[in-house]
């Protein structure tokens, strides 16, 4: 299974980045941007939802600032977190970055039935939430461990 999924993230990383390259976007930062529809939400929630660090969220947050896409502004009622929206201009994107997504899916998907379709997204989410708690349940142990010393 891993090398098919190997090959599958290769070419679609290619595919992507080739297509927002031309919006002068990287990958990561172009399904931020999908995220960020769902409307305002705090750095954190960035970071748990694609499960990578702070700093490399901070960086691609600041990057899409920078380019006009994302407004971040301090959360008034607690000063530590940065709340995060997409600008109008960010919002303006999207429907091209949608049609950069739905080209790939159609790519991928050509041969399979609706039914196939929705079968496989269910599985690689599973597969992917149980990645995601065995990595969650591994950082929880090992903070432990340097607890209990």
């Amino acid at each position: 299974m891993n090398q098919y999924i190997g090959i599958y993230r290769r070419c679609e990383l290619l595919y992507i980045r080739t297509e927002l390259e031309k919006y002068g976007l990287q990958p990561l930062e172009g399904k931020i941007l999908i995220f960020l529809r769902k409307g305002c939400c705090t750095q954190e929630d960035v970071c748990i939802h694609f499960d990578m660090d702070k700093g490399r969220i901070a960086r691609n947050l600041s990057e899409l600032e920078e380019k006009g896409l994302v407004c971040r502004v301090v959360n008034e009622n607690n000063k530590r977190q940065k709340l995060v929206s997409l600008t109008l201009q960010g919002n303006q994107i999207l429907s091209e970055i949608d049609r950069i997504f739905e080209k790939w899916d159609a790519v991928c998907f050509s041969g399979f039935t609706e039914e196939e379709r929705c079968l496989y997204q269910d599985f690689v989410k599973r597969i992917a939430e149980n990645a995601m708690e065995y990595r969650h349940n591994q950082i929880i142990q090992r903070e432990g461990s340097t607890y209990d010393k």
